[in-house]
């Protein structure tokens, strides 16, 4: 599906447009350093979409039950409650966990501020160019609404009338839904982000196709981030007090891990201790 996109004349044009704004509208940002890109979850950038789907579903569950298994002690008593078990009952709000210590899982990070989605369209690929995807979040939830009958979720009404994703979600045969979650455990990381997550009912699904096969005309789109203005963008945001460390993000941590892994690729014969 296209997604309409909006470019603008300067950086300053652009800065002022990505403001936060008193409106009734509740916008939904998601910011991508290469425009190139669909809203793709790392599992399924990661796994070949030519396996079968049941030997996807597998290396998903095996990961969640390797992350239960080898994260709980450092995780805390919060935590810990939704990771239970060798399979937690609620798989769902376990990747919310997962999600977090960046492990590979089917949900996509959003946030309700649009300068932290720049931050995020501009924190990398310095030679290429970013997006920021938006949409209306009214629109989509009523949209979503719409559509758990058509897609056999019902509602438990033990649960406070709520749709339970687990339901489907981990099917053979699970209908090709999407949903919006919001993190389960105040992690600092989320609440400076104002972050959530959308999640897709099955593996491999491009999350702006499902987007936008629901809404209507501007009620979602993407914004251009031109590669050369990513530096002087990266320099305004600091000034407005944007950047790795008030968002919590790992920013020096990162480039110090590629430079390991760089490393162990380049000299396969090393000490894994």
């Amino acid at each position: 599906m296209f997604w309409p996109d909006r470019k603008f004349a300067t950086v300053n044009d652009l800065l002022q447009f990505m403001k936060p704004k008193n409106v009734d509208d509740l916008f939904a940002y998601r910011g991508q350093p290469d425009i190139s890109f669909h809203l793709l979850s790392l599992i399924d950038r990661l796994l070949n979409i030519d396996m079968h789907y049941e030997h996807r579903l597998a290396e998903e569950t095996a990961i969640i039950v390797k992350f239960c298994q080898l994260a709980k002690e450092f995780c805390d008593v919060t935590e810990i409650k939704y990771l239970q078990g060798q399979m937690p009952q609620n798989r769902i709000k376990a990747l919310m966990i997962l999600q977090h210590h960046n492990a590979p899982t089917r949900l996509l990070d959003w946030t309700a501020i649009p300068i932290v989605a720049l931050y995020f369209a501009t924190i990398h690929s310095h030679d290429k160019d970013g997006a920021i995807w938006w949409y209306k979040r009214e629109a989509f939830y009523n949209a979503v609404d719409q559509r758990w009958k058509e897609y056999g979720l019902n509602r438990h009404p033990e649960k406070n009338n709520e749709i339970d994703l687990n339901d489907t979600a981990f099917n053979l045969d699970g209908p090709p839904w999407i949903s919006e979650l919001n993190c389960i455990i105040p992690f600092n990381r989320i609440k400076v982000q104002n972050g959530f997550f959308t999640v897709a009912g099955r593996l491999g699904l491009e999350h702006d196709k499902l987007i936008a096969d629901m809404l209507g005309k501007g009620q979602y789109g993407r914004i251009i981030v031109p590669a050369l203005w990513k530096q002087e963008i990266l320099n305004r945001l600091r000034t407005m007090d944007i950047h790795s460390k008030s968002l919590d993000y790992p920013g020096a941590d990162i480039v110090g891990k590629d430079l390991t892994n760089n490393l162990k690729q380049n000299f396969r014969n090393f000490n894994n201790y």
